[in-house]
């Protein structure tokens, strides 16, 4: 594992380090884990499990604007999780047409495993970075908020659609 060194890197350094960071997060996005349930689940399937459990009053919309994918993908993964036995969909709790989404016994351990994983990598970052300061809290979400507009205007360029949902020219 790398250590970061003392020098302040350059942009384009530090957007090295951000692939590299993406790239090990696709290769942990393809380990299928067990998050102390019988079947393995994908990080993308844990983490719509997560959304779900975080957010009582949801959707297939809801779910897909919380994970930033498309809500034809957030339904293939919620498909997947009920065939999975994880998630339950249950109609009318908004109206007939709604169809909100719950958390199954088994998707509820699964939930309190992944917080429990989650909680475990909070720690080790906060613990290498130690104290932050409001400021380079700020910073942070600032590039953070940065990187997923920009990530989000080049989908929209690669799938030929404008920011409004329409077909761009």
């Amino acid at each position: 594992m790398s250590e970061p060194d003392n020098h302040p890197p350059e942009f384009p350094e530090l957007y090295c380090i951000w692939m590299r960071v993406r790239n090990k997060m696709n290769i942990m996005e393809n380990m299928p884990r067990t998050f102390g349930v019988e079947k393995p689940l994908f990080l993308s399937e844990i983490h719509t499990i997560q959304a779900i459990g975080r957010t009582k009053k949801n959707n297939i919309r809801t779910i897909a604007e919380i994970l930033g994918v498309t809500p034809s993908a957030a339904s293939q993964t919620v498909t997947r999780l009920k065939k999975k036995g994880f998630v339950k969909k249950v109609r009318g709790i908004k109206n007939e047409k709604e169809v909100s989404l719950v958390l199954t016994p088994a998707g509820k351990i699964a939930y309190d495993n992944h917080e429990k994983t989650h909680r475990q990598m909070y720690e080790r970052i906060a613990g290498r970075l130690g104290e932050l300061t409001d400021d380079e809290r700020a910073f942070l979400g600032r590039v953070f908020s940065v990187f997923e507009s920009v990530y989000d205007e080049r989908i929209a360029e690669l799938t030929g659609m404008a920011e409004n949902g329409k077909p761009s020219a």
